[in-house]
């Protein structure tokens, strides 16, 4: 806007004698300045469009106002403040008054724009400064003269948002380093405070992890580590950077879901938390698959619960804990003193109740055939394999059902689950209501499947990538991404603790064995053969390998025990084996003829579970049943 100033006599004649001139206060004088005021435009071409705005009394000057043009005022040769036109002051003029102002001004630009009062600023800046700027509002989807752009000693760019941007970590941080990169190149980072809106820019070159991160010897043990497990390292902003701790924080949430797929490193991985949490004394119970459990054999001595020998002794396993946890004495304990914390109940109750840590792998291969059971099949009609495939769905419903009922329940009372999966997804018995109980998430592998991440992670957008160079130079072994209560997403390594010839799970037990020991049933010198490499000239003790395994074993008949809808498949599936010829555990009987008069077909080879019939044997068989 532009201001003249249009001045006016002190007094006028009036009836033939002069008087003191008022048109602030008076309307005939005021009808009078009006006048004076038109023939000042008609002789001030200028000001033709201008407006009464005030007057000045003291001076008796009129001030006239243009607000229909922007006026330039004078500034310095690096600023040039603006009075803003009235029809540019609305929040959308603005790309307006930038794209014409920084036409007429070349090497200016828009840096600030106050639509309300009328005010808005033309800097100076470099063509560098410029790019970045206009490279960091367009990540940030933000008009350019809402971030303030100068450079740093360093070589990089202090950035301070606009007081009306409101900076968020988790819908910016993303996008902010992919500025950084494209301003400088990777390896560039940024730090911001989200008080004051100020984000640096760091040159760097791209960060990459060694090739081993050994595990910190003092780690295991450590006070500090009993809320919070240390697994490995986190990759830094920048080369050069120190390797802050990767660490699960289980005050913060209980459980812990890990993805990956065959060879991913989730055994590693699981193995360096369960030893830092072995050694802080927790009660532990390892549920899996007979073939995959082998990755647990070293932490035999320790295991109160073990479910790895069939799907009903894992199924059987659950149920106890679950039972444990809705009427057990700890449950009883709970309720009973209203505690809500196992971090803040007396240390007299952490001591009787401890840490219970649950870990069930190969989660998918244990429930891909789970299948409720609503009635159990007449096992006089009912061949042995279909009850056979009954009782194992059931037993796998029951997993599945366990570990809702565990979510749901454990959290206050002193349990942690680990939960470790090749595939996370509703097939493959995660639906979003399971996965969503999970405070802490885990994806191992530097380039897993699309749909394992998108089982894993709750916010996939907003997860970093592992950089190409750690894949390139061979250092992406024992890699992954983590998601934990609190963070954001970030990239780290798991520690190894190999040693000396040894592998990892050989050196935890060694470890173990002297800082929380063994326990009394267990024989040292037999137990760490077990753990120890072997070749075919020196054999394992295979007669200790099944002693270790017995003795915390939950047991067949104990897990059918623990589910009477179980024990009733079991019933009616042995029953359905005598019916039909007798278990293929039984030695080859005579075949005998049934009621009517139909000898069954003989028994099917040892060890097959079903008996094989032709159809007219199957039919005369049927018919004499009914």
């Amino acid at each position: 806007m532009q201001t003249f100033e249009c001045s006016y006599p002190p007094q006028v004649r009036s009836g033939g004698e002069m008087i003191d001139f008022h048109p602030e206060s008076d309307a005939s004088h005021r009808r009078l300045l009006d006048r004076m005021i038109d023939k000042y435009r008609s002789s001030h071409p200028d000001a033709s469009d201008a407006q009464l705005d005030s007057i000045d009394a003291e001076r008796h000057v009129a001030v006239l106002v243009d607000r229909t043009v922007t006026v330039v005022e004078q500034g310095d040769r690096n600023r040039l403040p603006l009075r803003l036109a009235a029809s540019e002051c609305s929040p959308s003029a603005g790309p307006k008054v930038a794209e014409r102002y920084e036409k007429r001004y070349p090497g200016f630009y828009l840096t600030e724009f106050h639509p309300y009062s009328g005010k808005a600023l033309l800097e100076r800046m470099s063509d560098k400064q410029a790019t970045a700027r206009g490279i960091l509002a367009g990540n940030l989807k933000i008009k350019p003269w809402e971030v303030r752009v100068t450079p740093t000693k360093e070589g990089g760019w202090s950035c301070r948002l606009d007081q009306t941007i409101i900076y968020q970590p988790d819908k910016m941080d993303k996008s902010i380093q992919q500025a950084c990169e494209q301003i400088g190149h990777l390896g560039w980072w940024f730090e911001a405070d989200a008080k004051t809106g100020i984000i640096v820019m760091h040159p760097g070159e791209p960060a990459n992890f060694e090739p081993v991160h050994p595990l910190p010897p003092d780690t295991l043990g450590a006070p500090e580590n009993m809320r919070r497990t240390p697994f490995g390292v986190l990759l830094p902003r920048a080369g050069g950077l120190p390797f802050d701790p990767a660490s699960i924080d289980w005050k913060e949430g209980s459980f812990l879901l890990i993805g990956g797929e065959g060879g991913s490193g989730k055994s590693v991985f699981t193995n360096v938390v369960l030893a830092e949490q072995i050694a802080q004394g927790v009660e532990l119970t390892i549920v899996d698959t007979k073939s995959k459990s082998t990755d647990y054999f070293w932490c035999r001595p320790w295991v109160k619960y073990w479910g790895c020998e069939s799907i009903v002794q894992a199924a059987g396993c659950l149920n106890h804990l679950v039972w444990e946890m809705e009427h057990g004495e700890r449950a009883k304990a709970w309720a009973e003193n209203a505690w809500q914390s196992w971090y803040d109940i007396p240390d007299w109750a952490k001591r009787k109740f401890p840490i219970h840590v649950i870990v069930i792998d190969e989660y998918a291969s244990l429930v891909d055939e789970a299948q409720m059971c609503k009635s159990v099949p007449n096992p006089e009609k009912t061949l042995p394999p279909v009850l056979q495939q009954a009782y194992k769905g059931y037993a796998e419903y029951l997993i599945r059902y366990d570990v809702i009922r565990i979510l749901r329940l454990a959290r206050f009372m002193g349990y942690r689950l680990i939960l470790a999966s090749q595939t996370v997804s509703q097939a493959s018995g995660l639906p979003p209501n399971i996965r969503d109980l999970f405070t802490h998430r885990v994806a191992m592998g530097p380039n897993p499947s699309e749909s394992l991440e998108k089982g894993v992670f709750h916010d996939l957008a907003g997860m970093p990538a592992v950089p190409a160079n750690v894949i390139d130079s061979g250092n992406s072994k024992g890699v992954g991404r983590a998601e934990l209560a609190g963070q954001t997403g970030r990239i780290f390594k798991t520690y190894w603790a190999g040693r000396d010839g040894m592998v990892d799970t050989e050196v935890f037990g060694h470890m173990l064995a002297d800082k929380v020991g063994l326990p009394g049933w267990c024989d040292r010198d037999r137990y760490f053969n077990t753990i120890a490499k072997h070749s075919a000239d020196d054999p394992i003790d295979a007669e200790y390998m099944h002693e270790l395994t017995n003795r915390i074993a939950i047991g067949e008949a104990k897990a059918i025990a623990s589910d009477p809808i179980l024990q009733a498949l079991k019933d009616a599936w042995d029953e359905s084996e005598m019916n039909f010829g007798g278990s293929a555990d039984e030695a080859p009987a005579k075949p005998a003829a049934n009621a009517a008069g139909v000898a069954p077909p003989a028994p099917a080879p040892a060890g097959t579970g079903a008996q094989l019939m032709d159809a007219s044997q199957l039919a005369d068989l049927m018919g004499g049943r009914g």
